[in-house]
């Protein structure tokens, strides 16, 4: 299988899985950073998911049908701690990482998630906003690129809310200063235009 149908197979996959479960969610990561901004490799799936504690276990029980597996040893409790389900399209070999999301920034990920269809495949994806903002909080170097691809990428891009909600999220984390830090990348690819 070639990696696009890879991709594409097991996002299929997830998002009928988490639809018929019922579930609200939206591919966020890698493949939506791409989708906005500059197209890369990702070698798996990422999704954020609205669902209760108690319901995970027979989420886990259902994505067999779909063909989508643990792909470590006692998922739950590690999910329990992490709120990330760790799982596995067995047919692609795409890792899935499934994200619970808790704080009301994620639920607005997914309220805001907008309709996308690749090659026949539709799903629910996170805003271009989203995920810079998603990015920022992590900043590694990947993130580094996948902002400035999107910076480029979509010129409407709303940075005041993206400005907001890192101000915001930066101050819960009380950690370093995520927002001065997205700054330094927002007048980089701005210098470069």
């Amino acid at each position: 299988m070639k990696p696009l149908e890879g991709l594409l197979a097991a996002i299929r996959a997830a998002t009928t899985w988490l639809a018929a479960a019922e579930v609200p969610h939206a591919i966020i990561g890698g493949v939506a950073a791409s989708l906005h901004g500059k197209p890369r490799v990702t070698k798996d799936v990422d999704l954020v998911a609205l669902a209760e504690d108690r319901t995970w276990s027979s989420l886990l029980d259902s994505a067999r049908k779909h063909n989508i597996q643990p792909r470590i040893q006692a998922p739950l409790d590690f999910a329990r701690t992490t709120r990330v389900l760790l799982l596995v399209h067995k047919p692609s070999g795409i890792e899935i990482d499934l994200s619970f999301g808790m704080l009301p920034f994620e639920r607005e990920v997914v309220e805001r998630a907008e309709p996308r269809t690749v090659k026949k495949v539709s799903f629910a994806l996170a805003t271009a906003e989203d995920i810079v903002v998603m990015k920022a909080l992590a900043l590694r170097p990947r993130d580094i690129a996948d902002i400035e691809g999107i910076l480029e990428s979509v010129p409407n891009l709303d940075l005041q809310r993206v400005r907001s909600t890192v101000s915001q999220l930066s101050q819960a984390l009380e950690g370093e200063d995520h927002l001065a830090r997205l700054e330094t990348v927002v007048q980089q690819v701005h210098k470069r235009r």
